[in-house]
């Protein structure tokens, strides 16, 4: 799939999948959608794929809406949160495109922070 956004081309067989972005509802629910989170060449985010009349790719159809497909730039950040639900606990992965977003967590009690490296 190949369409051009806002002057910006987004192409499914030029870019690199990330992850799957879709759902395992039946392709009879209308909420199913089969979806991937790409990268361009460029560092650009989208997501290409169809789904059902209650999904992102839906269309109007007069006064209802229909399933479609597309594509669908994403921000830095929307991106970011879309690996972080299709990734999983897959670490790696979201630090291979998102390093520099990702902090190491750390134990928080009663308001006070702690250094990891010093609780036991």
């Amino acid at each position: 799939m190949k369409r051009t956004i806002d002057g910006k081309t987004y192409n499914t067989k030029t870019a690199e999948i990330i992850c799957d972005t879709g759902n395992d509802e039946s392709l009879t629910d209308f909420r199913y959608e089969r979806s991937d989170l790409f990268v361009t060449r460029r560092g650009r985010y989208f997501v290409a794929g169809r789904g059902g009349s209650l999904s992102r790719f839906a269309v109007p159809d007069g006064n209802g809406r229909r399933g479609g497909a597309g594509i669908i730039p994403l921000t830095r950040d929307a991106a970011f949160a879309e690996i972080q639900h299709c990734a999983g606990y897959n670490a790696d992965l979201i630090t291979k495109y998102f390093g520099d977003l990702v902090v190491e967590a750390q134990f928080r009690r009663a308001g006070v922070f702690f250094d990891p490296d010093l609780v036991e």
